[in-house]
């Protein structure tokens, strides 16, 4: 299709709650990955610190300087990509896929089979889906309301081979056409996207950099 693009997006804000200067330390390891993917055209790195900003000028990537106020960590990634469609001209048809700094074990032929799914001219939107844990099921899960409980589910289930097959969301692998952006919702979602599904062993291969302690086994390999 002319003018169909593969641009990745690293969204990199400075601060990070838990880990300081987090991003910082996990930049070069998603920026040599996407390097690997030669269907990526463009690589458009965002963000609003200096340091990042000056390794994606060395890797010779696209610089968005964010805002402060899309750099908020109560600021969905919808809106941060909004902004930066607006301010970076990319054409209305191409793909953008979304790469997160903190997942930092990712499996090249998850991405090349992607990929050929998306490869048609209906794609709108795809997401990975990870299997839910059944001691985890929303069918198993109670609210308290003033003392009393409420199912989030109501059912009657009481054995695990009757509960409904469950997955929920993880950005390992997001992408979306420019033009659906605005159609999705705040997890880059709608009934259109792809659910590509991971089951609970693959998504154990996977490794994302979530607490102080994973810091220091990813900087040990």
């Amino acid at each position: 299709m002319k003018n169909l693009e593969h641009i990745a997006i690293i969204p990199a804000r400075k601060n990070s709650k838990g880990i300081k200067y987090k991003n910082r330390l996990l930049f070069n390891n998603t920026a040599n990955f996407i390097k690997k993917l030669k269907f990526i055209n463009k690589i458009i790195v965002s963000s609003d610190d200096q340091t990042i900003l000056e390794k994606a000028r060395i890797n010779n990537f696209i610089i968005h300087k964010r805002k402060k106020k899309f750099s908020e960590d109560n600021t969905s990634i919808k809106k941060t990509l909004l902004n930066i469609l607006q301010e970076i001209s990319i054409h209305k048809n191409s793909i953008v896929w979304l790469f997160y700094l903190p997942i930092t074990k990712r499996i090249k032929n998850d991405f090349l089979k992607a990929k050929k799914i998306i490869s048609n001219k209906n794609f709108k939107s795809f997401c990975t889906f990870i299997e839910s844990d059944y001691k985890y099921h929303p069918c198993y899960s109670w609210s308290l309301k003033k003392g009393k409980l409420h199912q989030f589910i109501k059912n009657d289930f009481y054995r695990r081979q009757d509960l409904p097959e469950f997955f929920y969301h993880f950005h390992y692998i997001s992408c979306f056409r420019v033009r659906e952006l605005p159609k999705l919702n705040s997890e880059l979602i709608n009934k259109d996207t792809i659910p590509y599904k991971l089951s609970q062993r693959h998504s154990k291969v996977i490794f994302e950099v979530d607490t102080k302690k994973d810091l220091k086994t990813f900087l040990k390999n």
